[in-house]
This record gives C-alpha cells, sequence and structure tokens, in this order.
C-alpha cells in the first residue's frame, strides 16, 4: 500500500465524521445539484459515470439512486471496502463497481472504458 493510501486510511474516522457534519452534507448536495444541471436532458437516463478518487462513495450511491452506474477508482482500500459497504446496503452493487486504482496510471480496462462523464471531486487537491 502507498503511502498516501495508509495517510486515508488513517484519516477515515475523521473523513466520515466531516461527510457527516452539516457542511459535509450540504457540499455533497451542492455537487450532486451541480452535476446534475450539467447532465441536463439525460439526467433522467442511465450513464456510465467514473467517479475518480471516488473515495468511500460520497459521489457515486447519490448517483446510482438516480439510476446511473458508477464506477469508482481510488487508490485507497479503506475507502474502497466503506464504498462497498455503504453500496451494498443500499442494494446498488448492480450499480456501482468498485476498483483500486490511481488516477495518474488507470487500469487499461478503465482508460479503454467509455464513461458519459468522468467526475473528480475532491481529488485535485490531493495530487501534485
Amino acid at each position: 500500500m502507498s503511502e498516501a493510501a495508509e495517510k486515508f486510511e488513517t484519516a477515515m474516522p475523521a473523513w466520515k465524521q466531516w461527510q457527516e457534519a452539516p457542511w459535509g452534507r450540504l457540499r455533497y448536495a451542492i455537487a450532486e445539484a451541480n452535476l446534475l444541471r450539467h447532465f441536463g436532458e439525460r439526467a433522467d437516463e442511465p450513464l456510465r459515470v467514473l467517479d475518480l478518487a471516488g473515495g468511500d462513495d460520497g459521489d457515486a450511491l447519490r448517483l446510482a439512486v438516480r439510476g446511473h452506474h458508477v464506477t469508482i477508482a481510488d487508490y485507497a482500500p479503506a475507502m474502497l471496502t466503506a464504498a462497498a459497504g455503504c453500496v451494498a446496503a443500499a442494494g446498488l452493487t448492480d450499480l456501482v463497481s468498485c476498483v483500486e486504482a490511481d488516477a495518474n496510471a488507470l487500469p487499461a480496462d478503465i482508460v479503454r472504458g467509455e464513461f458519459d462523464v468522468v467526475l473528480c471531486h475532491n481529488l485535485l487537491q490531493y495530487v501534485e
């Protein structure tokens, strides 16, 4: 496991606490509203979404509930484990898949994949 992935594992409890706080929930609600606005007329049809650095599903679950197919790519195993648990609990395993991958070195099947949307919410501030 990379040093960066270990850092995210250690920070998981604080991250969850931030997400559940009013400002965390608000940030994800605003991100969802902005994203749906950009989907336009296609918002109601099932889209294929690549969620780079998707973490523990903050965006993916919201999109899957709307019927979109989401691939979460993240390099932190703890984040992906948390995402898989949330997705399973919501009964959405047929709409969300989790792939351990670095956004700077994606596996060939993702690079060649066809996605309607690539989401990079909460990614840029963590890369050099």
